[in-house]
């Protein structure tokens, strides 16, 4: 980038934000992707965004530019263009715009692109780097979810990661992203950075930040940001489910100048994390798929909600099973129950070509991709159905807008949707004529509970379903994943100075 005299402290915002999972069977394309204009970032309240503006506008001498951010709903491999669209504006956009005093990037951390034998994230981040010269600070940040290489450790200069999950926490971990940038720029800091991969696989079911072991680790973190001389140190649980080499927990550290600092207080946090492996196991009621289905349909309190965690397209699973409706339909006792969220495209469009109250025969699981197929044929009457759903504003975890019906099969209500969706507001209920509270139970392709949902939830039951976001890490094929990781291999001994790397 050609650097030009700049009059005020500029910082430019940009970035690419996906969940990725490898082993799902829809690949993520051109189409899936939501692109935000500048316009729309400034005026969007967008995603850990709206902390940096905020962080950024508390300085009158400060000038924000954002420039661009994609994000999709987490799902299969981000196509090779869709992922060269988004970088190549992105460093278009830079160049053109610049030259900037930092750069502030909104990723994930789990982002995967097919035929990219390289960590996503960290591909896009050092393609920053590369335009912008040495010597501008980059301020990153990630989701808890996501993972980190020694080169993204060294392309960025600050990280900020989200401290919650369920997730409570974009605007802060934007603000501390922004914060910690204009420190390095107005103060001339070079930061010194570290990080210990900690081989562990941490499906985020297990390090929900209310319950331990998880509401101690990220408890203990603002304790490391006051010790003098650390900018911030932050927890990285990693993306369980892709076998990548990069796939662990990480401890990071990022000091004022001092890698010593940085390393002895990284390895500290590695440990810590280490210490705990054994603790990070599902913490909420769970229950096997009928079990929970009629534990669901027999209590008392309201609203119940289910988590198909085996299916959760917040993971980035397809949505595509019916295995839990159909579970539910073969019991006779689990009534007022409404399932949501059924990826099915060839079954939505029939549902919608014949319009509310009509009476449709289709075909339960002919449309699964990421188990086998089935053949139930049932009758379904169509209660409400559209183009798309009408949510209003920015939603996390939101899909392409898509076609929907929702119908009674029997004594069950379900939803089927042309695109997959994460059903984590109460608008998605709301767009659907839904009262949650007027049901027994309401089952949502989850895993843990979404905040809106967790905060008006009497009761909550995860399945312990089949799919490609289920649970247990053992039954997962690896390849590329170092061993040994825990829980894979348990007999093992294992030591912070093993996993780390950063500055000396």
């Amino acid at each position: 980038m050609t650097q030009k005299s700049q009059s005020r402290t500029r910082v430019a915002i940009v970035g690419l934000s996906i969940e990725i999972m490898l082993d799902s069977p829809l690949h993520t394309d051109r189409a899936a992707v939501q692109h935000y204009s500048s316009e729309q970032m400034r005026d969007g309240d967008l995603w850990m965004v709206r902390g940096m503006l905020q962080r950024i506008a508390e300085d009158a001498d400060v000038e924000a530019a954002p420039l661009q951010w994609a994000t999709a709903l987490p799902g299969g491999p981000l196509a090779a263009d869709a992922y060269r669209d988004v970088k190549e504006q992105a460093l278009a956009l830079l160049a053109q715009h610049g030259p900037f005093s930092g750069v502030l990037v909104v990723n994930h951390g789990a982002l995967e692109v097919e035929g990219l034998d390289r960590d996503a994230d960290t591909d896009f981040v050092v393609a920053i780097r590369d335009l912008v010269g040495p010597d501008v600070p980059i301020g990153l940040s990630l989701d808890l979810h996501g993972d980190m290489t020694p080169e993204l450790l060294d392309a960025a200069t600050v990280f900020s990661v989200l401290r919650t999950a369920p997730h409570r926490d974009d605007r802060q971990t934007g603000y501390r992203a922004a914060d910690q940038l204009l420190r390095v720029i107005r103060e001339g800091i070079v930061p010194k950075k570290a990080a210990v991969s900690v081989p562990i696989l941490i499906p985020g079911e297990t390090a929900v930040t209310a319950a331990t072991p998880a509401r101690e680790l990220y408890g203990s973190l603002p304790g490391y940001d006051e010790k003098a001389g650390i900018m911030e140190a932050n927890i990285l649980v990693g993306f369980a489910w892709n076998d990548r080499p990069w796939t662990a927990a990480t401890a990071i550290v990022v000091s004022e100048g001092d890698p010593a600092l940085a390393r002895r207080e990284a390895m500290q946090l590695g440990q810590a994390i280490w210490d705990q492996r054994a603790e990070f196991r599902l913490r909420m009621e769970t229950a096997e798929v009928t079990q929970g289905l009629h534990r669901a349909a027999t209590c008392a309190e309201r609203p119940v909600f289910v988590s198909d965690s085996g299916d959760n397209t917040t993971a980035g699973a397809a949505g595509d099973l019916t295995s839990v409706l159909q579970a539910a339909l073969q019991d006779p006792e689990v009534r007022g129950v409404v399932i949501l969220g059924i990826t099915a495209p060839k079954t939505v469009a029939q549902l919608v070509g014949a319009g509310r109250g009509a009476d449709v025969q289709i075909t339960l699981g002919s449309e699964h991709l990421s188990r086998p197929k089935t053949a139930w044929n049932v009758s379904a009457r169509v209660v409400a159905c559209g183009e798309y759903l009408e949510l209003g504003g920015f939603q996390p975890y939101r899909s392409r807008e898509s076609a929907w019906a929702l119908v009674r099969i029997g004594h069950v209500l379900a939803s089927f949707h042309a695109q997959p969706i994460g059903i984590t507001t109460l608008a998605h209920f709301e767009a659907m004529g839904i009262d949650p509270t007027a049901h027994k139970a309401c089952v949502v392709k989850l895993g843990y509970l979404h905040p809106q949902l967790e905060d008006i939830a009497a009761r909550h039951i995860l399945l312990l379903s089949d799919g490609t976001s289920q649970l247990d890490m053992t039954r997962l094929d690896r390849k590329a994943l170092p061993r040994p990781t825990y829980p894979l291999d348990r007999d093992f001994a294992w030591s912070p100075e093993q996993g780390l790397y950063g500055d000396e």
